[in-house]
């Protein structure tokens, strides 16, 4: 069984280490990349949003068997719009999204919304990695992370980031660079499971609403937990991947017997 798990914004494929540990699953391969614009040694950042989707698809066209595709924030963006281009495909197996978002829904909000990300890759830019994060993991919605491990913690952990690379990534693939997704979930016929942490409750909203357009969603909240899933709760994450998977392939077991 293959799996492929996006990180998100500032981040890298270490950040599935823990999840990764905590999964009752031996015979699991689990594909977990720095994606463009990030790690020590990024990729070359995609020009648009687009761009990002293909290099999704190419991972998954390399795949010998269909793909179990998750994402965490911005990497659940992602992998959304991957599945859903890849919905009549047969690559993809399963769709976990944490902590993820359709898209905004009107042109304004979207403009909006690029207009300051750009903003904030500028900033990233001018002052330097180590004062982005410190002004960004202060945000509200990092408030729980920073109680569990402490805003020094989070900092350090993302501190061997290149600014100019993860600025290119804030603008082609921000929330303000891709579309509402909203009208092609109705196509996805896989085994969709959405997870929020009951602290986020913006991103609990949004989780449920994708797991209520989706034939075959599934909506989780984690007690406890804010936006950060896999700093604050990986263990609890795994766990809830765990039984989404096994449920699922007990299913289309019985169905072919």
């Amino acid at each position: 069984m293959r799996a492929l798990a996006l990180h998100g914004f500032l981040g890298d494929g270490a950040d599935w280490d823990g999840f990764r540990a905590a999964l009752s699953m031996p015979s699991l391969t689990l594909d977990a990349p720095d994606l463009p614009g990030h790690g020590r040694a990024p990729h070359p950042v995609p020009p648009h949003f687009a761009a990002w989707v293909q290099w999704i698809c190419e991972r998954l066209h390399m795949a010998t068997e269909p793909v179990h595709l998750l994402g965490y924030s911005m990497g659940g963006r992602l992998a959304l719009a991957a599945a859903m281009a890849e919905a009549r495909t047969g690559r993809v197996a399963s769709l976990t999204l944490l902590g993820a978002t359709a898209g905004l829904v009107g042109r304004q909000e979207r403009d909006a919304r690029a207009a300051a990300d750009a903003e904030r890759a500028e900033a990233l830019v001018r002052d330097g990695l180590m004062p982005f994060l410190d002004r960004w993991y202060r945000q509200p919605l990092f408030g729980p992370a920073a109680e569990t491990v402490g805003v020094e913690r989070l900092v350090l952990r993302r501190r061997f980031g290149d600014p100019e690379a993860m600025a290119d990534a804030l603008r082609s693939a921000g929330t303000g660079a891709m579309p509402n997704l909203r009208p092609g979930l109705g196509s996805l016929r896989i085994p969709v499971l959405t997870v929020a942490g009951n602290r986020d409750e913006k991103f609990a909203a949004l989780g449920a609403e994708i797991a209520a357009a989706t034939p075959r969603g599934e909506f989780a909240t984690l007690d406890g937990v804010g936006h950060a899933l896999l700093v604050e709760a990986p263990e609890a994450c795994a766990r809830l991947w765990d039984r989404f998977v096994h449920a699922h392939a007990t299913i289309a077991r019985s169905c072919h017997e």
